[in-house]
């Protein structure tokens, strides 16, 4: 299976479309003429592209801005998460702090340099290239949200 799954606030903006690039840019990402979603995005990706787009060729956890999959901005190595079994993930995004846990173990936790700051989608994109996968929601919960 491939590629992924991220979860990614779309800056309104400047957004051009809801669609990134398949494959291993995961629904977010730009991949040729294909541009990729402005603000930022943390993918969960299963499958290994390559160096020149993927920080390690084990399953990981991202966050990069404007549809960058190349352009790392935290990162962390995961372990295998196509195992069948669901995952919980925390995501807690408070300009500058970042922290992202999966099944309870936090893999992201820092300060992260960028722009926050823009109305916003938050939604999910995921991908498979030529190959297939279940990316799935069980259950989304917002605790908190700011908003004008």
């Amino acid at each position: 299976g491939a590629d992924g799954i991220s979860l990614t606030a779309l800056d309104v903006d400047r957004m051009t479309s809801y669609l990134g690039a398949s494959g291993g840019s995961i629904g977010y990402g730009a991949s040729g003429s294909t541009p990729g979603l402005p603000g930022w995005s943390i993918e969960v990706d299963t499958y290994d592209n390559g160096r020149t787009q993927d920080p390690t060729d084990a399953d990981h956890v991202m966050f990069t801005f404007d549809g960058d999959p190349s352009g790392a901005v935290a990162w962390a190595p995961l372990p295998e998460m196509e195992d069948g079994a669901w995952h919980t993930m925390n995501v807690t995004v408070a300009d500058p702090h970042v922290t992202v846990e999966i099944d309870g173990v936090a893999y992201i936790d820092t300060d992260i340099s960028g722009y926050f700051g823009f109305p916003a989608y938050v939604g999910f994109t995921a991908a498979t290239g030529s190959l297939t996968n279940y990316h799935l929601i069980d259950a989304l919960e917002v605790t908190q949200y700011v908003c004008e």
